[in-house]
């Protein structure tokens, strides 16, 4: 099915909420950390402060042995329980273990310089309900600025990474790629997409059972990918819900150093196309 085809068809969302449809669905959110003291109390406070209709379950940190005083910001937070790693395990496996520690039914995975606006979690919820084949579904994302961000891309090339990384990007084909690459999924509307950024992902309990957690092999990047694809794979769907919204600082304390960040990046991007060789020319399933 790898490399397959999908047509998106025409959606209608169905105006309702849990409680009009006979349920009162959880949710938790899960947030791992590095060095992020100067974001996550934002983080946190944008959660604490929600209405009680979308307030979650719980509230799990997972820090990856961070060398500032996140850890004592967190600790010091009522209502949120920390889990304090004694080594920097990646993204995926923390966020993991942030998963199996969490009571709510629908996960949202954050970045810890991510803003939960209010009204997101209710449309993050009432689509899940809408289309039960949703495994992944991102929220729209801008910056401080209000500027809307690149989160529901094509799948990662060859071409694309060399536009976005080498002067390639310069020219008139490295921009058409770009732009085709980044903002193909940006519209007004819900939308099926290859993959969506991990600053902001929502599992629903048909995607936890059918599609899994993030991939632990990826210490730090391409784990999002990697999650889309196989959630594509195996008969599920992955969505961009503009009608939830998020502010997203966009920093990458997780990586390190730039370099650290470079080689990071270079070994995931290897494992995965070593995994998936239809994606160096950007083939894969999901909308065509």
């Amino acid at each position: 099915m790898d490399g397959g085809r999908f047509s998106a068809p025409h959606l209608h969302i169905t105006p309702m909420t849990p409680e009009k449809n006979g349920m009162n669905p959880t949710w938790s959110a899960v947030i791992t950390t590095f060095n992020s003291a100067a974001t996550i109390e934002a983080a946190l406070d944008s959660i604490q402060s929600l209405s009680g209709q979308e307030q979650p379950a719980d509230i799990i940190v997972v820090d990856n042995l961070s060398q500032d005083n996140t850890v004592e910001l967190v600790s010091n937070r009522h209502g949120v329980k920390l889990i304090a790693g004694s080594k920097n395990l990646g993204l995926a496996r923390a966020n993991n273990l942030g998963a199996e520690a969490a009571r709510g039914e629908y996960l949202f995975f954050l970045n810890p310089d991510a803003i939960v606006l209010p009204g997101a979690v209710t449309a993050l919820v009432r689509f899940s309900l809408s289309r039960p084949e949703a495994a992944l579904l991102g929220p729209a994302m801008t910056d401080q600025n209000n500027v809307l961000q690149s989160t529901a891309r094509t799948w990662p090339s060859l071409l694309s990474i060399a536009a976005r990384r080498t002067g390639l990007g310069k020219t008139g084909s490295g921009r058409r790629a770009l732009e085709k690459h980044l903002n193909l999924f940006n519209t007004d509307d819900p939308q099926p997409v290859h993959w969506l950024v991990g600053a902001a992902l929502w599992l629903t309990p048909r995607g936890r059972s059918t599609v899994g957690l993030m991939n632990q092999a990826y210490f730090l990047y391409f784990e999002d990918v990697e999650w889309c694809r196989r959630a594509w794979i195996r008969g599920m769907e992955v969505w961009r819900v503009p009608e939830a919204v998020i502010t997203h600082e966009c920093r990458r304390q997780s990586a390190g150093t730039s370099g650290r960040a470079a080689r990071l990046h270079f070994r995931s991007m290897i494992r995965f196309f070593a995994t998936h060789p239809s994606a160096i020319i950007g083939k894969g399933p999901g909308p065509s």
